[in-house]
């Protein structure tokens, strides 16, 4: 699919990225990789976890960086090298320039299973965390 004016390759693999909808959201048929537009991951959020919302609003959401020996992908949008950082204990590749993140197979999935266990664990009585903490 084309993004401004090229189009958008898995960072992975090379294959052109299918934009299904008008989302900013695109993946690879090949590999199974997933970019979204930050706008577009905070949605996906709130529809697992609505709570997870700091207080500010999405201008509270960090992730955190991390080192790697790795090569950096390159961003499928302006090409330049990907951060690496921690999402939900999960590693992910942002470009911080164009606001996308690249997921591999699965990472996302994994990224809203996070979102969901911390959203049930807010929920749970105090009383069974308790519990939970002081008898495994």
């Amino acid at each position: 699919m084309t993004y401004r004016d090229r189009s958008v390759s898995c960072p992975r693999c090379g294959v052109e990225l299918i934009r299904k909808d008008a989302r900013e959201a695109w993946s690879c048929v090949k590999c199974k990789g997933a970019l979204l537009d930050v706008g577009e991951l905070v949605r996906e959020l709130l529809l697992v976890a609505p709570d997870l919302l700091p207080e500010g609003g999405t201008s509270g959401i960090t992730t955190l960086g991390r080192r790697t020996v790795a090569r950096a992908l390159a961003c499928p949008m302006c090409a330049a090298p990907m951060e690496p950082v921690f999402l939900g204990g999960v590693d992910l590749d942002r470009c911080y320039d164009d606001n996308v993140f690249w997921f591999d197979a699965g990472e996302l999935g994994l990224v809203l299973e996070v979102a969901q266990g911390q959203r049930e664990e807010r929920h749970k009585p105090w009383l069974a965390r308790l519990f939970e903490n002081l008898f495994g």
